[in-house]
């Protein structure tokens, strides 16, 4: 074959090689238009929510409002949904959700109503199922986080801010690192929670189990971290710890409020102590427990040693019960300012140790040291009583570091007056908790406030 017969056959191959890739270029750019049809069929199918606060889906009311932002930013393209189904993500969130029971969470009410097989959903069944899923994905995630219940639950004596979550980044975060690891992230850190966890579900028993999940919902309430060095009561077991470096380091008792002056439920800073402090009897105790006592004997506060003022006035002069006829007084209003001096009677005893809040309540000595050795230790009118104060002030005093520590004994020997500021002030946690694990035993404490039922009925669906 000559050279013209050769240069024609690969004419011929070359042409037949254009058309073939023409052909196949055809082939993609439909495959290409198709996928795209299908893409923009499941966006606009999300993004026809985009303005709507709520959609109803499988008669369930999902609130989309809230994580729509989301979408809009990501073109409307789904994390838990695909076009062939629930994705890899999808199936790894419905798996986490399912596992609510294991902190103590009702898994129905996250995922109720979700179909036997959601992967086979498609069309708008399916846009639905992936708000949905958002749902109660930021649901499960903010009472997991924060608890399930608002801390103060109508309780006055309970002021404990709700933790808050930024959903934008909280489900960002889920689509990047995948649920299960920013829900690990999400769980109470404490030690104590992940003891009520593991014994939660080692414990068969529904009552003990209501009680152990009342108690992990208290520990959300709380900061995740209380501080390097912090100071921990547990008004319903009448203790108190001193924790340094997640360790206890002191453990001692503690006399709370009683019944009717709880002792309420905050989180704090002790500021400062007082050495040899006054004691300043409270509006409250001096109308309806004094003033009965006075009228039937008007030298019942000179008897005592107690000094009474004009009035609340800081500069108010002193003056004689005698002046005052106390039939005339009311309880409700007691306008005089009653002040029991430093010294060995004290109600406070040698020191208190101050955190100033709304409550007026403070840790304190006690000139009635015997009542510790009583096992029902809620006797006070809200403030706590300290076991051995001058051991847990030289507890905290060092911890702080604090120059003054070699010369707080000496400053109660002089009897004055005198307060002594921590460098840094050490976090105070009034707390209740009526379970808790000790070298893998749960221990039940009573429920001395009645705090217990409130939660549980809130948790389980009574009220």
């Amino acid at each position: 074959m000559g050279f013209a017969g050769t240069f024609a056959i690969v004419a011929v191959r070359h042409r037949d090689e254009e058309k073939g890739m023409r052909r196949l270029g055809f082939v993609l750019t439909v495959c290409a238009w198709l996928m795209a049809l299908v893409s923009a069929s499941a966006a606009a199918s999300v993004r026809s929510f985009a303005n709507a606060q709520a959609i109803k889906w499988r008669g369930s009311i999902v609130q989309v409002d809230a994580v729509m932002p989301y979408y809009q930013r990501n073109g409307y393209n789904g994390i838990w949904t695909s076009n062939q189904g629930l994705s890899r993500r999808g199936k790894e969130l419905i798996d986490v959700l399912s596992d609510a029971w294991l902190d103590g969470l009702e898994p129905l009410d996250y995922i109720g109503g979700l179909p036997a097989d959601p992967g086979k959903l498609r069309g708008d069944e399916l846009a639905g199922l992936e708000l949905f899923l958002s749902y109660g994905a930021t649901r499960f995630a903010r009472d997991l986080y924060g608890g399930r219940t608002t801390p103060a639950v109508s309780e006055p004596d309970i002021v404990i801010p709700r933790k808050k979550l930024d959903t934008i980044a909280l489900i960002g975060s889920m689509e990047k690192n995948g649920p299960l690891t920013v829900i690990e992230r999400l769980r109470p850190p404490h030690e104590q929670y992940q003891a009520l966890r593991k014994a939660l579900v080692r414990t068969p028993d529904p009552i003990a189990q209501r009680r152990i999940i009342v108690n992990m919902e208290r520990w959300r309430w709380l900061p995740r971290d209380l501080g390097k060095n912090h100071v921990f009561v547990n008004t319903a077991a009448f203790l108190m710890y001193v924790r340094s470096n997640g360790q206890d380091i002191d453990r001692r008792k503690v006399i709370v409020g009683q019944k009717y002056h709880r002792t309420p439920m905050f989180s704090d800073n002790i500021q400062y102590s007082e050495f040899n402090p006054t004691w300043t009897v409270t509006p409250a105790i001096a109308g309806n427990e004094i003033l009965p006592k006075l009228r039937q004997d008007p030298a019942y506060l000179e008897k005592r040693g107690y000094d009474l003022y004009a009035s609340w006035q800081s500069d108010a002069p002193r003056m004689s019960a005698r002046q005052i006829d106390w039939s005339s007084v009311s309880g409700s209003h007691f306008p005089y300012r009653i002040v029991q001096p430093a010294g060995p009677e004290n109600a406070l005893g040698q020191v208190k140790f101050l955190f100033p809040n709304k409550f007026n309540v403070y840790l304190h000595d006690t000139a009635n040291r015997n009542l510790f050795d009583q096992s029902d230790r809620a006797l006070s009118h809200g403030c706590i009583r300290v076991s051995k104060p001058m051991e847990f002030a030289q507890i905290l005093y060092r911890l702080d570091n604090n120059p003054a520590l070699g010369k707080l004994n000496a400053i109660v020997a002089s009897r004055q007056t005198k307060g002594v500021n921590f460098q840094r002030p050490i976090p105070v946690h009034l707390t209740y908790f009526t379970t808790w694990v000790k070298d893998g035993k749960v221990q039940v404490f009573s429920d001395v406030y009645g705090r217990d039922k409130l939660i549980a009925d809130l948790l389980f669906g009574r009220v």
